[in-house]
Order: structure tokens, then C-alpha cells, then sequence
């Protein structure tokens, strides 16, 4: 069976699958927030890579079906725009706001101004741009054991919607017949450098983190644009041997990428989870809150929870706010994707 025959985008598990990549982000981090010493790895890559990895994959075969079946490019990029900006400039501001004033409770010797506020929410309103993004506010997290950084994940966004910017102009650009050659090339460019970037002391922390996630969105977009060669006859075995591959060899971020999210796919196809998120989609939530909730943790218990209750205590506390979030900001904000149009006089409105 083919990919295209086996996935129905109508009816999947992907919800489930986020939520479950959301929610490994927040235990990945765990161990710097909570002070408990170097996080497990696998293939030299962390729980949190692995993640990212996965949310990259995914929004590389989305974001390029929905390029490719929207008449309007103007559709397609305030789609992403709604998607990403109402629910990360309600963060910022929450952030800044609320989080920051509060934790003053547990850090009297803490101080910040109202410029820091404003300018933690101003500097990153770019979605976390590289070198312009504020990281702290004041000496608010000073005393925790991940100092003055009140949401870390938050840098993958910029990349994200330069990766959406590069199939919306790829597709606008190039005929389609090209646009899978050109995304093949993508693939291969950034697992290639992305081995040479590992190696080589001289080339930016940024660079080496950033080329696995354009790897990951591209193999994404790959999956789609050839998703009837994708047999699962011999596909998922040969995943499966890339990622052991990768694993034994310390090579994830080089081989994983594609593998890895078409095993996310397939396990969507499969696994009777279709009703997770088909109300209510919180992983986008659990992604942004998750980490400033576990500094809200680390201020209140220091570094004197075990790494198993400091998750729980995590989670329990990102949940709802992550509901708050696609309840009443996404949801409404993605209300406007598409606009309404006012019928004409005699025409049939339905």
C-alpha cells in the first residue's frame, strides 16, 4: 500500500502525534530546568531534538499540501500567519505581564522595569529573531538553575516560518514538476552540512542547530510531494533501519529526520487516536508555556525535585493554560483564515 492510499489527511492521528512531541519538549527540558544533570540521549540527540525533528517533518508535508492546493498565495501566508502570531504575541505578553510580576513572589531580590517588559515583548515579536531576541527580563530567573531565559523553545518559530516563506516562494518561483527535484536538494544540502557543521568547531552554534530542522521540513515536504513511491511494503522497514543507523552511529540529526517523520506519519494513519485535538488542539500550547511554566517551578522548588515529579508538576500546570490558548486566541484567530465574502443580491448565500 501506498502512502497516499494508506493516509487519509481527513481522518489521522496527527493531532495525537503533536501532543505527544509537545509534551516529550517539556520532559526533554526538564533535566536543564530542574537542575538534574545532563539529559539521556539517543544517537546524540536529546528527547527534545527528536521532537522538533518531528514537528519539523510535519509542517514540511502540511505546509507544502496546503501551498500547493490553495488558489491564493495571499491565503496561504495569512493561514501561517494566524497560525503562529496571535497565540506566540499572547505568550509574549503573558510573559512579560504576568509570569515576570509574579515571580517576584518568589524572588524578592529580583527586580525589572517596565522597559524590560516592553522590550522582552517588542525585541521578540519577530518570532524570537536571531541576535535581536530578549531572552530575560530583569534579573527575574537569576536564581534558578537555567538563568535569564524565560521561553527557550520559542527560537524554533522564527525557523519555522522561514521554512514556510521557502515553500511559498519555491512554489510561486518554479514549476511543480521542479519543486521536488529542488526539495531533494534541500534534503540532501542540509544533512550534508549539517554533518559538516558537527565537526567542525569553527561554524556558529545557531547554524548547527538551525540545518537539521530545514532537513526535517524538507524531508516533510519530500514525503508529500512523493508520497505514492513511499510503499510501506518496503519503506517502513527501511525507516526503521535508517534510524537505527542513526542511533548506533551518533548520527540523528544527519539521518533521522526523513525516516523519523515518516514513521510519525504512518503511526498517525494507524494508531485510533482521531479524536485527540478534533475539538481542541493544545500541543501549538503545551510548545509555547511549557517552559516558562517550569521556570515558574524552579523558582518556587529551586533544584529540590526529582526530575519525575518536577515533569508532573510541568505538565499539570501547562495543560490548562494550553487550553486557555486554543480556546481563546488560536481558535478564534484561525476563525479569519479564510475571508468571508458577502453574497450577491439573488444569489444563493448557503
Amino acid at each position: 500500500m501506498s502512502f497516499r492510499s494508506a493516509f487519509d489527511p481527513r481522518s489521522n492521528s496527527l493531532n495525537a502525534v503533536r501532543l505527544v512531541l509537545a509534551l516529550s519538549v517539556v520532559v526533554s527540558h526538564s533535566w536543564a530546568l530542574a537542575g538534574a544533570g545532563p539529559e539521556p540521549e539517543l544517537g546524540e540527540a536529546n528527547l527534545g531534538v527528536w521532537a522538533v525533528f518531528g514537528f519539523f517533518g510535519i509542517s514540511g508535508y502540511l505546509i507544502s499540501r496546503s501551498r500547493l492546493s490553495r488558489h491564493s498565495v495571499r491565503q496561504f501566508y495569512r493561514a501561517r500567519f494566524l497560525r503562529l502570531f496571535p497565540g506566540f504575541v499572547v505568550c509574549l505578553l503573558a510573559v512579560a505581564f504576568v509570569f515576570a510580576p509574579l515571580s517576584l513572589l518568589w524572588a524578592p531580590a529580583a527586580s525589572f522595569s517596565i522597559l524590560d517588559q516592553i522590550g522582552y515583548v517588542l525585541r521578540n515579536l519577530l518570532l524570537y529573531p536571531p541576535v535581536l531576541g530578549q531572552y530575560d527580563i530583569g534579573s527575574t530567573l537569576s536564581a534558578v538553575p537555567f538563568v535569564d531565559v524565560w521561553n527557550g523553545p520559542l527560537w524554533t518559530l522564527f525557523w519555522e516560518a522561514s521554512c514556510y516563506v521557502l515553500v511559498g516562494v519555491a512554489a510561486s518561483l518554479m514549476p511543480r514538476r521542479l519543486l521536488g527535484p529542488f526539495m531533494i536538494a534541500t534534503l540532501i544540502a542540509a544533512s550534508a552540512a549539517t554533518l559538516v557543521a558537527e565537526h567542525s568547531p569553527a561554524v556558529p552554534l545557531l547554524i548547527t542547530r538551525t540545518l537539521p530542522m530545514l532537513a526535517a521540513f524538507a524531508g516533510g515536504a519530500v514525503l508529500f510531494l512523493y508520497d505514492e513511491k513511499f510503499i510501506r511494503r518496503w519503506a517502513v522497514p527501511a525507516a526503521v533501519t535508517l534510524i537505527l543507523v542513526s542511533v548506533a552511529t551518533g548520527t540523528a540529526t544527519v539521518l533521522a529526520p526523513l525516516p523519523f517523520t515518516y514513521l510519525l506519519f504512518v503511526l498517525s494513519a494507524i494508531i485510533p487516536l482521531r479524536q485527540v485535538g478534533s475539538r481542541f488542539d493544545i500541543s501549538y500550547g503545551v510548545y509555547i508555556y511549557g517552559w516558562p511554566v517550569q521556570q515558574m517551578v524552579a523558582l518556587i522548588a529551586g533544584d529540590s525535585l526529582p526530575v519525575w515529579l518536577f515533569i508532573a508538576i510541568s505538565v499539570a500546570g501547562t495543560l490548562p493554560l494550553a487550553y486557555l490558548s486554543c480556546r481563546y486566541v488560536e481558535q478564534p484567530a484561525l476563525a479569519f483564515k479564510t475571508p468571508r465574502v458577502p453574497a450577491a443580491v439573488g444569489a444563493d448565500a448557503s
